[in-house]
C-alpha cells in the first residue's frame, strides 16, 4: 500500500521490550512442554550442581540428557533458587517440586551425576540417598570435571605459597573499585596489552590459570602500582628472579590444566572421550617428567 522501501525501514524499527520479553518467554514455555512431553515418555540422566551467584544466593541448575528420535539430546531443565539452606533434603524438594510441575516421574531417571559434595552424594541425607528411596536402581557418577579440578588444587607447598600471594594481591585490587581504575588507568599509560586483573574464585574452576597468566603479563604494571601504594613485600616478590619463575610455571601447568577441563566439556563429550583423554593426559606428564629429569626443559 505504502511501497516495498517504506515496508523495508519499517522492519528496521526494533520491537519493544515487552514484545521481546513476550516472545522470549513464549519461546522459553514451548521449549520447557516439549522437553516434558518427552521426559514422560522415555528415560532420562539427570545432572544436577549447586553454585552461588554474584549476589550470594545458592541457585540449583539442572541439565538433562535423553535420547528423542534416535539422537542424544542434551538439555537444560532447570535452573531455580535455594532456599536458606543447601542440604541434600532440600535439593532433592527442590527438583522433585519442579518434576511433579512438569509431570516427570523420578521412574524414569536412570542416571544423576553431581559433584562429591556432602550435600550431593551422602549416603544417609544426601540429594542422592533421597532420590535412592524412589529408585533404587539410578546409578550415580562423579562430575570428570570436577574430579579434574579437585585433583588441580593438591600444589606443593612452596607453589601454594605463590598462588596464595598472587591471589591475595589480585583480590587486593579488584575488591576495591577505587584501586581498580587506578591500575586500569596505569596500564593504559603503559599501553598495556590488558588494562585489568581477573577476580580469583573458587567456585570458577579455571579461574585459577587466568588469573596467573593475566597477572604474569601485567607483572610490570603491578610493580609500579604496588610500589605507588607503598606495598613493598609484592614488589620485592617481583623482583624475586625464583618466585617468578615459580609464577611462570603456575602459568604454564594452570594452562594445561585449563586446556584439558574445556576438552572434556561440550554437547558431543562422554565418559568414554573423557576417559580417553584423562589416560592420555597421564602419559603425557609421565613423558614431561621423564624429560625434566633428563634435563630436558623444552616443555616448560
Amino acid at each position: 500500500m505504502i511501497g516495498g522501501s517504506a515496508d523495508i525501514d519499517i522492519c528496521k524499527i526494533p520491537l519493544s521490550n515487552d514484545t521481546i520479553h513476550r516472545r522470549i518467554k513464549d519461546m522459553s514455555e514451548n521449549i520447557e512442554q516439549n522437553t516434558a512431553k518427552t521426559l514422560a515418555n522415555s528415560n532420562f540422566a539427570l545432572q544436577v550442581d549447586e553454585t552461588t551467584d554474584i549476589t550470594g544466593n545458592a541457585q540449583l541448575i539442572a541439565f538433562v540428557r535423553f535420547i528423542h528420535e534416535n539422537d542424544i539430546i542434551n538439555q537444560f531443565l532447570c535452573c531455580r533458587e535455594l532456599p536458606d539452606f543447601t542440604t541434600g533434603k532440600h535439593i532433592f524438594q527442590v527438583i522433585s517440586s519442579y518434576l511433579e510441575e512438569i509431570k516427570v516421574s523420578w521412574k524414569s531417571c536412570i542416571g544423576i551425576c553431581t559433584d562429591g559434595a556432602p550435600a550431593m552424594t551422602g549416603h544417609l541425607k544426601g540429594f542422592v540417598a533421597h532420590v535412592k528411596e524412589l529408585n533404587e536402581n539410578i546409578l550415580v557418577t562423579h562430575c570428570f570435571l570436577h574430579r579434574e579440578a579437585l585433583v588441580t588444587k593438591f600444589l606443593p607447598s612452596d607453589l601454594k605459597i605463590v598462588l596464595e600471594q598472587c591471589v591475595k594481591r589480585v583480590n587486593y585490587i579488584k575488591s576495591r573499585p577505587l584501586k581498580s581504575r587506578l591500575f586500569s588507568k596505569l596500564c593504559q599509560a603503559m599501553e598495556a596489552k590488558y588494562e585489568s586483573l581477573l577476580l580469583h574464585t573458587q567456585v570458577r574452576w579455571l579461574s585459577r590459570g587466568k588469573v596467573i597468566s593475566r597477572v604474569l603479563k601485567l607483572k610490570d604494571e603491578m610493580k609500579i602500582f604496588f610500589e605507588q601504594n607503598k606495598n613493598y613485600e609484592f614488589v620485592h616478590l617481583l623482583e624475586d628472579k625464583i618466585w617468578c619463575t615459580k609464577l611462570a610455571y603456575l602459568s604454564d601447568i594452570f594452562v594445561i590444566f585449563n586446556n584439558i577441563n574445556s576438552s572434556m566439556q561440550g554437547p558431543n563429550e562422554n565418559i568414554l572421550n573423557s576417559t580417553d583423554k584423562l589416560v592420555g593426559f597421564k602419559k603425557q606428564i609421565t613423558l614431561w617428567k621423564n624429560k625434566a629429569q633428563e634435563g630436558n626443559l623444552e616443555k616448560f
